[in-house]
């Protein structure tokens, strides 16, 4: 019988043997580990086996030379030689450090583009505006320059990686979240593909708020609540995040999301119960109830001829030159007119404006190309338009109000709650003849020869309060838990749930947290509340998860208005934010 050799796979690494490189042999034996390998500083060697043994034998040809340095000598002579050798890497490693600089400035400008929703080509737009200001401010670091690369495939890569890391930074920090909710909008983008808008709001036990854009979805097929069920499942499942965690649900009102049976949000209470009984709150967004609030206002036949006017001016070239020239000739403070967009809510207002402003200056020129204009001589449609021009202006701060990150649900809820004051207010102003808060109507009945009544369009108002208040019964069951969040010293124990009575009143008879609630208010008061306060705790962070869909309408509206060969393609990470 022979006996065979031991194969290779069974022989012993030195790797195997978890050797660890001991500090004192440093200042004994002028030796460093450095990228895990053992360097003599003497004479740049690298000791191959971490071993004592090695690292003293190969210490011996050095011994007679530098064993006369002892105590802080030797100290200092270490020193010198880490520092020396210090420098010689800086020296070796400034081409390279030149070179992580270019690959930083790439991922940053990446991230620009994505951020504002450019076409992937501007990077070499980009890069050549880089390069001649280089050339005039500083000719010496051109090269610098010239060596960031920002071709098309690399910024779409620079963005792929980035949209991963923001993807893997989200599931490092889901652990950590004590309540979260998510915000739904779907709509069809310029090539019509549906797309799901899903949107991310959380908060952790030290209350920091994190939201961002989760992903955009593009749904192929149909959109029945069943598919907008599965996609959101699914994404939940990606991320990790339990339902039981999960606070409130708001959605763009659509049927397939709130029908009673089959709709998204039915689907998925179901799903929630099917493991525990867990009810999360159901919410349809705040901006877009606001939009759909005006439509009562009901006035289409001013509507209707100013976008016939406007885009009889803005539609045709030709017209908008001669306009633009014109305007100039009248030294007219504006250059033209803009456009106005279903889709876009804001711009019926800024268009309104505009159109108020420039009336007389529109009818001279439509009438030089034979248009007709007969409406802006017509006293009762003028009247009109003037309501619309001021109401419209109301509606758009409200608007504005209602958007933006970081809002807290109960300060969205407090804009609405006083955009309904002013509409009393508004309405008994008009119904006095007091038109303060209207400018438009206070210039045309000053202009206007004949005595105007604005008494009638306070049934506008009216009608427009109503339709409010129905459109926010969503927020009315929630609003006890609202004046809790924003006022704990004041409200009576009785109106709160039965688990938090008891914190509620040790709460507020603590003069200390009264102190710093009158100092700092809310949210930030919450993180002074000291944890064994717990449901108290997780009542506020529940209240500042709450997510709105008009969150996520600014992401959706950007991918749907985006070409085709500018979006991600499909499985990628969203454009929206790239950074947490």
């Amino acid at each position: 019988m022979s006996l065979s050799k031991p194969s290779g796979s069974n022989k012993r690494k030195i790797t195997d043997e978890h050797r660890q490189f001991q500090e004192n042999w440093e200042l004994q034996y002028f030796c460093s580990e450095i990228n895990n390998k053992i360097l003599c500083l003497i004479c740049k060697s690298v000791i191959s086996v971490p071993k004592l043994y090695n690292i003293k034998r190969h210490y011996e040809q050095h011994k007679s030379k530098y064993d006369q340095y002892e105590g802080l000598l030797r100290e200092e002579k270490l020193k010198e030689f880490i520092s020396g050798y210090k420098k010689q890497q800086i020296m070796f490693t400034k081409i390279p450090q030149e070179n992580e600089a270019a690959v930083k400035v790439s991922y940053v400008l990446s991230e620009l583009i994505a951020k504002h929703s450019k076409p992937f080509t501007e990077g070499d737009f980009i890069k050549t505006c880089l390069i001649k200001t280089a050339e005039i401010i500083c000719p010496g670091n051109l090269k610098a320059f010239q060596n960031i690369s920002l071709t098309r495939n690399t910024v779409a890569e620079r963005i792929t990686e980035l949209a991963c890391n923001l993807n893997n930074q989200i599931k490092i920090k889901i652990p950590t979240f004590e309540y979260f909710s998510i915000a739904c909008d779907e709509s069809t983008d310029i090539g019509g593909t549906a797309q799901l808008a899903v949107f991310f709001r959380a908060c952790d036990m030290e209350f920091n708020i994190f939201e961002e854009l989760l992903e955009i979805i593009p749904m192929f097929d149909t959109t029945t609540g069943e598919d907008v069920f599965v996609s959101v499942f699914e994404l939940l499942k990606k991320y990790d995040l339990p339902l039981e965690k999960l606070s409130s649900v708001a959605t763009d009102g659509a049927p397939s999301m709130t029908e009673k049976n089959k709709g998204f949000v039915e689907r998925l209470q179901k799903k929630a119960n099917e493991y525990f009984e867990h009810k999360f709150h159901r919410t349809h967004c705040i901006i877009h109830q606001e939009v759909l609030c005006t439509k009562v206002i009901n006035m289409a036949h001013v509507i209707r001829p100013v976008k016939q006017m406007v885009n009889f001016i803005r539609s045709r070239g030709l017209n908008q030159r001669q306009f633009s020239i014109f305007l100039n000739d009248l030294e007219s403070e504006y250059s033209g007119l803009p456009y106005f967009t279903e889709v876009r809510w804001l711009s019926c207002s800024t268009v309104l404006e505009r159109f108020w402003k420039l009336r007389d200056t529109i009818q001279i020129f439509l009438e030089s190309k034979e248009q007709d204009v007969s409406v802006l001589s017509d006293p009762m449609w003028l009247q009109d338009l003037s309501f619309m021009v001021d109401i419209t202006k109301h509606l758009s701060n409200l608007n504005l109000k209602l958007q933006g990150k970081n809002q807290i649900i109960t300060a969205i809820n407090d804009h609405v709650k006083a955009f309904k004051c002013k509409l009393d207010l508004f309405k008994t102003q008009l119904q006095n003849e007091d038109l303060t808060h209207f400018p438009a109507c206070m210039t045309y009945t000053k202009i206007n020869n004949d005595p105007i009544s604005y008494k009638k369009y306070s049934e506008k108002i009216m009608c427009l309060k109503t339709e409010f208040e129905n459109r926010f019964q969503d927020f009315q069951y929630l609003e006890n838990d609202f004046a809790l969040f924003t006022s704990p010293f004041s409200i009576d124990a009785v109106n709160v749930s039965t688990h938090i009575q008891m914190e509620l009143i040790e709460i507020q008879n603590d003069s200390n947290l009264k102190n710093k609630f009158n100092d700092v208010g809310v949210p930030d008061f919450y993180s002074f509340v000291p944890t064994r306060y717990v449901e108290i705790r997780r009542f506020a962070m529940a209240v500042l998860a709450h997510a709105e869909a008009g969150d996520c309408e600014v992401g959706s509206v950007s991918s749907a208005s985006m070409p085709a060969e500018v979006r991600p393609a499909e499985g990628d990470a969203p454009q929206a934010s790239v950074e947490i």
